[in-house]
C-alpha cells in the first residue's frame, strides 16, 4: 500500500527540490487547497503549465493531504521531501542586499509586496525597497520581473517615481526607489475626503503629464489608482510602472492562484476588465478619469461592495454626473471627465495629454468630436 509519505518521496525523484522550487510547489499547493475540491485539478494544471514534474509534485502533496490530513499537517511537507528549511523572507532579503543596502524597518505591507526603509551604503541615502511576496515572485519569475521593471528605469520625468535599482536572488524579487517623505493619494483621500477642485485638477494634469511621457515611449501603466500616486510637497509622483505588465505577462491563472487580483475594478477600463490583452494608452486615460472623479466626489465612479459588483457596474452603468454632487465643478470639467470614462475606447480622449488639455480651459473641455455629457 502506498502511503502519503511514499508519494511525497516519489515526487522527490523529480528535479532536485531546491528552496526556490519548493516555494513554487507550496504556492500552487496552497492555491489548490483554497479551492473547491472539484476545481483543484484545473488550478494545478493551469499553474504548472508544461512542467510535468512540478505537477506530479503538487498532486502528490494534495493526495497526501486528502488521505492523511493529520500526518500531513503534523509533519511539514518540505521536511518529508528532504528540502532544506527556507529562511524567512526578511532574512533572505537582507542576504540578497548585503553590501549594498542595510534594512532598517518595514514601512508598508500590501497584498502583493512589502516595503522596507533601507540605507543605500554606496550613496549614503535612504531608499524604499519593495519586495514581492514569495507567491507572487514564484508566479512571475525573476527573468520576466527584471525585464519589465526595467521600463521604469527608462522613464525620467518629474512626476514619475524613479527606479534606483532592482534584483533577484534566493527567490527574492525586489526594487529600490527614493524614500518619499509624504503620503499616497489614497491616504489623503481617506483622511480628508473630496479635495478642492483646483488641487484635484492640478494633480490630474500632473499625472496625465507623467502618463503621456510614458505612453510616448510605449509604456502603459495599467494600474493607475490612488495607491500608486505618491504626494510629495503637494505634487504627484506616479509609482509602479511595469508591475502590472509583469503580472499580466505571467498569466492571469498563475497570478490569481496566489490570491492577488490583477488590476483594481474601480479604475479598470471595461476592455481591461474583460481580459483583453491588446491594451493601449486609453486604459490609463480611463483610470485617471476614475481617480479624478474620486478626488472631486470622494468615491470612485464605480464603487461597490465587491470586485464582481464593481466590474458589473463599470460594464453596464454609465458614469454619473458630478453636477449634483459638486456644484463648484465647472460643466466643461464634467464633460471632459465623462468622456475619459466612456465605455468604448474610441469615445475617450486618444491621449492623456488631450485629457489634461480638456481640464485646463473651457474651450479644451469639448474638443471636436467629443460626445455630449448625455452621450458619454
Amino acid at each position: 500500500m502506498t502511503t502519503p509519505t511514499d508519494r511525497l518521496r516519489e515526487s522527490a525523484a523529480a528535479p532536485p527540490m531546491t528552496p526556490e522550487r519548493w516555494r513554487a510547489v507550496d504556492a500552487i499547493l496552497q492555491a489548490a487547497l483554497a479551492c473547491e475540491p472539484a476545481r483543484r485539478e484545473s488550478v494545478v494544471a493551469a499553474a504548472c503549465g508544461n512542467d510535468e514534474a512540478l505537477r506530479r509534485e503538487v498532486e502528490s502533496l494534495l493526495a497526501a493531504h486528502v488521505d492523511d490530513a493529520d500526518e500531513f499537517l503534523e509533519r511539514p511537507a518540505a521536511q518529508l521531501l528532504g528540502v532544506p528549511e527556507v529562511p524567512p523572507l526578511a532574512a533572505r532579503l537582507a542576504r540578497a542586499l548585503e553590501g549594498r543596502y542595510v534594512l532598517e524597518h518595514e514601512i508598508a505591507r500590501g497584498g502583493m509586496a512589502t516595503v522596507h526603509l533601507a540605507r543605500d551604503l554606496r550613496h549614503g541615502r535612504r531608499v524604499a525597497i519593495k519586495v514581492l511576496r514569495d507567491e507572487i515572485a514564484a508566479a512571475i519569475g525573476a527573468e520576466r520581473f527584471l525585464a519589465e521593471i526595467r521600463v521604469t528605469a527608462s522613464l525620467q520625468h518629474p512626476h514619475i517615481l524613479p527606479l534606483f535599482d532592482s534584483g533577484g536572488a534566493d527567490g527574492v524579487l525586489w526594487y529600490a526607489m527614493p524614500f518619499v517623505e509624504g503620503e499616497t493619494l489614497r491616504s489623503r483621500l481617506t483622511r480628508e475626503g473630496p479635495l478642492p477642485v483646483a488641487e484635484s485638477l492640478r494633480l490630474a494634469r500632473e499625472i496625465a503629464d507623467a502618463l503621456d511621457h510614458a505612453h510616448a515611449r510605449g509604456v502603459v501603466h495599467r494600474d493607475i489608482k490612488p495607491e500608486n500616486v505618491l504626494l510629495q510637497h503637494g505634487h504627484a509622483l506616479v509609482a509602479d510602472f511595469g508591475i502590472a505588465l509583469a503580472l499580466e505577462q505571467a498569466g492571469v491563472d498563475r497570478v490569481t492562484r496566489t490570491g492577488v487580483a490583477i488590476g483594481t475594478p474601480q479604475y479598470m477600463a471595461p476592455e481591461q476588465a474583460a481580459g483583453e490583452r491588446a491594451l493601449d494608452a486609453r486604459v490609463d486615460v480611463y483610470a485617471l478619469g476614475a481617480v479624478l472623479h474620486e478626488m472631486l466626489s470622494g468615491e470612485s465612479p464605480y464603487a461597490a461592495a465587491s470586485r464582481r459588483a464593481a466590474v458589473r457596474r463599470l460594464m453596464y452603468e454609465p458614469p454619473s454626473s458630478l453636477a449634483t454632487q459638486r456644484p463648484d465643478v465647472a460643466p466643461y470639467v464634467d464633460v471632459a471627465l465623462r468622456r475619459a470614462l466612456a465605455a468604448l475606447p474610441e469615445d475617450r480622449f486618444p491621449s492623456a495629454a488631450d485629457f489634461a488639455s480638456a481640464l485646463t480651459t473651457p474651450s479644451g473641455g469639448t474638443p471636436a468630436g467629443a460626445p455630449s455629457a448625455a452621450g458619454a
